[in-house]
């Protein structure tokens, strides 16, 4: 029953995207840990954590089951101090207490996985399987972050749990306020972007497939995709472009050939771009960078990535695991940047981060905060070809647009490239491997209560966690 509650709940989120799994999803869990020992709380937590993660990331084997595996072993044990951490505060005498205590735990174990280890991972939060009800469930986002959309749908669950195991008036109470919870976000304004408004152009100029050519060879053909795109763009009647990360893998400074390219489709089109690429630093090093392009074609401004992916851009630990060979995929380590980045455009402040960067709300609220009043989301996942991830991926920018109340241009390089609005609602979106355009108007917004304030939710949550434990030990004792 645990490992189907898992499974049960990854189909909430995309592709499958049953939204409203999530509402009773987690009951069984809650059913199977209530007031058992802390060691079958633990057991039972791991097992769920085992069928969620291994189905929601089932992707991840596309570079080896040994990588799923460990990845999805460690998130399930997360997911086992959750259910030890319910199996001791459902003691608790007050229904009222013990799902306060339980929505608290589990938003504190998502703050806990967004930083640990290895500054954390994000995947499988639950605010992001409520991605296709933005004008709903989402709208609690811009005042608390993800951090509140999951204590929500949390407490839900609690309260069918003590609707079933109360009696009389309190099943009807326990019931019925699982209603109001769940109604209660439509009371909420829902975020709109009022300010100038500006034509902005995706370019997905994709990647070559079945590619037998040199390294150099076929990053310049994603490079010359781009270009030929864009210069297909009407010359005056976009205020913006934007090229993917990834989109220029060549050193531009080092390589006149990608330069020149990326400069003639600046002058072709006459507007700014926000170009993805690389710098080389030497041989074993480089950085992941975002260009702001000027549309004399000249690199005016650059944002340097900073929250990396482990064993993905960087090897925690080389010189210990330089024996694995799976590790010969990752020849060179990221180095990170140091601070966010707006950029400033005639048209006004856009904020810009790279990829995995994304799926950080704390992260990304900060360039918001700092005036950035539009998103730019540039992206590679053509590793992961066609699985679940960038669908994934594109609702971890729906989450965002909705915590922080601008709009977000999701630009990847082989899609799903897609413009979302500042209520979390997906616009226009392409396909996977294609190369295409889009070109859609995008108002500037304003900075959210969430955006400006952070994430009070999630540490108020760890505080009432804290009680939470405390005031279930001590009539113990």
């Amino acid at each position: 029953m645990a490992l189907a509650s898992g499974a049960l709940l990854s189909l909430a989120f995309p592709e499958p995207s049953l939204g409203p799994l999530a509402w009773f999803a987690l009951t069984p869990l809650l059913f199977l840990t209530r007031k058992v020992s802390l060691r079958r709380g633990f057991a039972l937590g791991f097992v769920f954590g085992l069928g969620f993660f291994g189905t929601l990331l089932i992707w991840i084997s596309i570079v080896g089951y040994i990588a799923w595996a460990l990845l999805i072993v460690l998130e399930a044990l997360f997911m086992g101090v959750l259910g030890s951490a319910w199996a001791w505060l459902s003691r608790h005498r007050s229904a009222w207490a013990r799902v306060s205590f339980l929505t608290a735990s589990w938003v504190t174990v998502e703050l806990v996985r967004a930083n640990f280890p290895l500054r954390g991972f994000t995947w499988g939060q639950l605010a992001q399987s409520q991605h296709d009800l933005f004008f709903w469930t989402l709208r609690p986002a811009a005042w608390g972050g993800a951090w509140l959309v999951a204590g929500l749908l949390v407490a839900v669950n609690a309260l069918f749990v003590e609707a079933v195991v109360s009696r009389g008036r309190g099943r009807v109470v326990a019931a019925g306020a699982a209603l109001v919870i769940l109604a209660a976000p439509l009371a909420l304004p829902a975020n709109a972007a009022d300010g100038p408004v500006l034509r902005v152009a995706i370019v997905q100029g994709s990647v070559p497939r079945d590619f037998t050519g040199t390294f150099f060879e076929k990053e310049l053909a994603i490079t010359q995709s781009h270009a030929r795109l864009t210069k297909a763009l009407v010359p005056g009647e976009v205020d913006l472009v934007v090229w993917p990360e990834s989109s220029v893998g060549l050193d531009l400074q080092r390589a006149s050939v990608v330069a020149d390219l990326v400069a003639s489709a600046a002058r072709s089109v006459q507007a700014p771009m926000i170009v993805g690429g690389n710098l080389d630093i030497d041989r074993a090093l480089y950085k992941v960078v975002a260009f702001q392009v000027s549309p004399q074609g000249e690199v005016v401004d650059v944002y340097q990535k900073t929250h990396l992916v482990p064993f993905g851009e960087f090897v925690p630990g080389r010189d210990l695991l330089g024996f694995l060979p799976i590790l010969d995929q990752i020849p060179r380590d990221a180095v990170p940047g140091t601070r966010h980045k707006v950029f400033d455009l005639p048209t006004g402040p856009v904020a810009t981060v790279i990829s995995f960067e994304g799926d950080f709300g704390s992260l990304v609220r900060k360039p918001i905060a700092a005036g950035g009043r539009l998103l730019v989301v540039a992206t590679n996942t053509s590793t992961w070809k066609s699985s679940w991830a960038s669908a994934q991926h594109v609702a971890f920018s729906q989450v965002r647009a909705a915590e922080n109340g601008v709009g977000v241009v999701h630009g990847a390089l082989s899609g799903i490239s897609a413009f979302i609005e500042p209520d979390g609602r997906l616009i226009e979106r392409t396909g996977l491997f294609e190369e295409t355009t889009l070109v859609h108007p995008m108002s500037l917004g304003s900075a959210s209560f969430y955006a400006r304030t952070g994430d009070w939710f999630a540490y108020l949550s760890l505080a009432i966690t804290i009680i939470g434990i405390a005031a279930v030990t001590r009539p113990a004792r």
